[in-house]
């Protein structure tokens, strides 16, 4: 069993499989930090590039539920090294949108590797699990957590020293592309869960659609805390500059932090257990966030949902490869899915809310989605 993160790197097919998971966030990071540059250069509002930005959503919805369909019919370690080539060559061609139109087509470009890659990586973290009888899936969204940080972190350096965009990320999906070669050995050794033939998109089980709905209601509340927290604690807390990004800082370090413990509560604990109690951990804090007026009051409830709903993803990526009724890349496309329409559902439904009623009712409705999906935890059987 691994156990600890020094097992997990000793592990050679899952430390290879939570390279990816650190690849894929990598580029993001390093795509998102300089993304102000993209909208000045092109000169596009806030509304234009939220637009623009709805390209990469609507790219992963077309191909997250195909990508069950494809895992379906090619090897496991040959999907998860073609989707990250896609997606790496991919990032290289954003910087040189020249137009609206054309960033908005790249970025659909974008979606459609990142759905892909989504899939079959946690298709293959799922795999490693049941065939080494090992729990890795939390430790290998913990190694994405750790990408996003580093590359985010590294771009404000590289911009600060006036290096192009379009080569800051042309060296980072080279690096991605060699890192992808070298693991690649490592990567095709993971046991196949493909080529089992089936539809791209099944009617879900009773338990594969409660896992389906946890996952939307989390990954709503997710979507609304990484865009609405800086702004409750701004308009709602009077809190200057750099309290307000506190608030998702301490979400981001919560989420990173539970996920690299998260495979040892899961094995100790049960993952029923995991996600009934860590919805609740998450409802607490988004209560607390608005129940007490100060801004360290709101940066802690943030940390709390952080902290409750980081193994909550794995533990249902996991638990959907082993329902029956469904290829395990069916099922987890199945999940990825609901929790993209969740992510995607989340700011603008919160954003509406708080235009009626306030900010304050918005996350109060977050932790009811989040009792929700402590109730849906408790109500039906998780696999060992």
């Amino acid at each position: 069993m691994i156990r600890t993160l020094k097992a997990f790197a000793l592990h050679t097919p899952s430390l290879s499989v939570g390279l990816v998971f650190m690849s894929l966030s990598l580029l993001f990071g390093s795509w998102i930090a300089r993304l102000p540059e993209v909208q000045s250069r092109l000169g596009l509002s806030e509304g234009t590039l939220g637009l623009a930005l709805l390209g990469m959503s609507i790219g992963a919805l077309i191909s997250t539920p195909l990508s069950g369909w494809l895992m379906n019919r090619m090897s496991t370690g040959k999907a998860t090294i073609l989707s990250t080539l896609l997606l790496a060559i991919a990032f290289v061609f954003t910087p040189y949108a020249s137009n609206f139109w054309m960033l908005f087509g790249l970025l659909i470009l974008l979606g459609l590797a990142n759905g892909f890659m989504n899939v079959s990586m946690n298709t293959a973290a799922a795999s490693l699990e049941k065939n080494y009888r090992i729990s890795i899936m939390s430790t290998c969204h913990g190694m994405f957590s750790l990408g996003g940080m580093i590359g985010a972190g590294s771009s404000g350096l590289v911009a600060s020293l006036d290096i192009p965009f379009s080569i800051h990320i042309s060296v980072v999906a080279g690096l991605v592309v060699l890192l992808s070669l070298a693991i690649r050995p490592m990567l095709l050794q993971v046991p196949d869960v493909g080529r089992q033939g089936g539809p791209a998109l099944v009617l879900p089980s009773r338990g594969l659609a409660r896992l389906v709905l946890i996952g939307f209601c989390v990954m709503l509340g997710e979507g609304a805390v990484a865009d609405w927290s800086a702004v409750f604690l701004k308009n709602y807390r009077d809190s200057g500059p750099l309290l307000a990004g506190m608030g998702f800082a301490a979400f981001s370090l919560a989420m990173a932090m539970g996920r690299f413990l998260g495979d040892g509560f899961a094995l100790q604990l049960g993952s029923g257990r995991v996600v009934r109690y860590g919805s609740l951990i998450g409802a607490a804090g988004m209560l607390l966030a608005v129940v007490v007026p100060f801004s360290a009051a709101a940066i802690l409830g943030f940390f709390l949902v952080g902290a409750g709903f980081a193994t909550i993803v794995p533990i249902l990526f996991s638990q959907a490869s082993k329902e029956a009724g469904a290829t395990p890349g069916t099922a987890i496309a199945s999940v990825a899915t609901g929790g993209i329409i969740g992510f995607l559902v989340g700011p603008p439904l919160i954003g509406f809310i708080g235009e009626v009623a306030g900010l304050s009712a918005g996350f109060t409705f977050l932790a009811l989605l989040a009792l929700t999906a402590s109730l849906l935890a408790r109500s039906g059987q998780w696999h060992s």
